[in-house]
């Protein structure tokens, strides 16, 4: 960083053989020095490197989770897949906005939604026909 390239700069101080103790110092400075500036070069690399590409720490596609909530409105309670869906689309901004803790909160109370729109949609769809089938035989046992 306004450093111009120099040979013995890129020496280990073992390597480097000066005359007097001044240059031995001035030496270790210069090379205490490029490698402050290349370890800095590094970290601002590592930095933007991980701004941009900030992996999601739960490994969820967002645009599924957002489908599988209008999937729950649709074939399960809706009332709980509406709530999935506001969830999702919450840990989806929060996702894009960069605030990955809160996306992976909004998007596993999304999942426990969906979760549970499915879960009472199935239990409806096989209690239904056991409900009727005991009040139909209890009818029957009354008469």
């Amino acid at each position: 960083m306004g450093l111009a390239w120099s040979p013995e700069l890129y020496l280990y101080p073992s390597q480097i053989k000066p005359e007097g103790e001044a240059e031995t110092q001035q030496s270790f400075k210069a090379y205490s020095q490029v490698m402050e500036d290349e370890e800095k070069a590094v970290e601002i690399l590592v930095s933007n490197t991980e701004a941009a590409h900030s992996p999601s720490p739960i490994h969820c596609c967002w645009l599924r989770l957002r489908y599988l909530a209008a999937t729950s409105i649709i074939c399960g309670c809706s009332c709980l897949g509406v709530m999935a869906l506001v969830f999702a689309v919450k840990a989806e901004e929060r996702h894009k906005a960069g605030r990955s803790e809160e996306a992976v909160h909004w998007g596993a109370r999304a999942q426990r939604f969906i979760l549970a729109s499915f879960a009472v949609w199935l239990a409806v769809l096989v209690l239904s026909p056991l409900l009727l089938w005991l009040l139909s035989y209890t009818i029957a046992q009354a008469e």
